[in-house]
């Protein structure tokens, strides 16, 4: 029976039955030969005698007139009508009968376990466990929706760990955005205790005041900032990549005429280069074109007096790679990688709040890419890949 596996279920319900249909046929004919022979083996009449009588004429004697006769006569009547019945009944008999194995041997065969597996999985996927593999059963119809529910499972499962991921993600988030915001508050709480007992002493200095108010002003500029920059990672969380079709040509020189602007005010020269292979990319331009702006500004601040920046694409990869002649990313930086609120040297004395490359993190796996970063013998390197979407 293990070719019937490989045929559908219409062929096999038609196979299945069509055989037991025809064995149902056979024994019904075979019953029905039987049942004529077996009658007409049995006598159904009665003896009869013939004789004279006195005048030469014709007599009869019937032996069925005895009591034993006509016992005889109705047992052999009887059978003869249990043969009639059975003459029919037993055709009818085994083609139900035949049909009825057809439907159990076709369950056992092709449905029992398919059924049980997808039932089974099914209940399990209910209860959020994923953690198994569906396999498939045979290569009808029903081993063809096994496999689509192990599909169905991979991508439920894969859905699953990002929406972790996301989770954990955002909680890391919080963590390090309640952390860095310990010392701003100890500091606006140590000011406004120290303004108090001025108040309450009458010892009012103007100079240590306006000392005191401006350090109060700018840390809760920087808490805002804060905020802003916690505001921007979480929505960039929830920002959907919308691709376009765009020449590699265009694209190029968009990136190398936004850019370029970004160095006129630090006196730093940006080097760019590209592969001059023009071709069409289904990518999102404003993710490049922020991932791209945040990393040359990052690069820019640490880099002694220039940034290189090369831009390709290969296969369904686009990647930019900016490389400056700086000191290079701490071993820290190196460690923990694209961590939200994660600086260089003194915190507190930065303007920035270390979610650039964050940020730029988040942009890039959202287009199907990740973020890299290295040091060089010259400097640091970030390289940015962006997976290039089909229309």
């Amino acid at each position: 029976m293990e070719w019937l596996k490989s045929k559908s279920l219409k062929q096999s319900f038609f196979i299945i039955s069509s055989l037991f249909l025809c064995a149902g046929l056979l024994l019904s004919v075979m019953s029905f030969m039987l049942c004529i022979n077996l009658r007409n083996d049995i006598e159904p009449y009665p003896k009869y005698e013939i004789s004279l009588d006195e005048s030469g004429n014709i007599a009869s004697s019937d032996k069925a007139n005895t009591d034993t006769e006509l016992e005889n006569n109705n047992a052999h009547n009887t059978q003869i009508i249990f043969l009639n019945i059975l003459q029919f009944v037993l055709p009818v008999l085994f083609v139900i009968l035949s049909l009825v194995l057809a439907d159990i041997v076709f369950y056992r065969l092709k449905l029992k376990k398919p059924l049980l597996v997808l039932q089974s999985s099914a209940e399990r996927i209910r209860h959020q466990d994923l953690d198994f593999e569906i396999k498939k059963c045979a290569d009808d119809e029903l081993g063809m929706l096994c496999s689509a529910f192990e599909k169905m499972r991979i991508e439920l499962l894969n859905n699953n760990r990002k929406l972790w991921r996301q989770i954990e993600e955002r909680k890391r988030l919080n963590a390090a955005f309640s952390h860095d915001l310990r010392n701003p508050v100890t500091v606006l709480k140590g000011s406004t205790t120290l303004l108090k007992k001025k108040l309450k002493n009458g010892n009012f200095d103007n100079e240590n005041v306006e000392e005191t108010i401006s350090l109060i002003g700018q840390y809760t500029n920087r808490i805002e900032g804060y905020i802003e920059a916690m505001t921007t990672a979480q929505k960039l969380e929830d920002w959907k990549c919308s691709p376009s079709s765009v020449n590699w040509s265009v694209l190029t020189n968009e990136l190398e005429h936004s850019l370029s602007f970004l160095s006129e005010d630090m006196g730093k020269k940006i080097i760019f280069s590209f592969n001059d292979t023009d071709s069409k990319l289904f990518v999102d331009r404003t993710i490049i074109q922020n991932v791209a702006e945040n990393l040359v500004n990052n690069a820019l601040r640490y880099a002694n007096t220039v940034v290189n920046v090369e831009l390709s694409h290969k296969n369904e990869e686009m990647m930019i790679s900016i490389f400056d002649d700086g000191l290079g990313f701490s071993s820290a930086i190196l460690q923990k990688g694209a961590a939200p609120f994660l600086r260089d040297g003194d915190a507190a004395k930065q303007e920035h709040f270390g979610m650039g490359l964050y940020i730029c993190r988040l942009l890039c796996e959202k287009h199907g890419g990740n973020l890299v970063i290295e040091n060089t013998a010259n400097g640091a390197k970030v390289t940015a890949s962006f997976q290039i979407l089909k229309p």
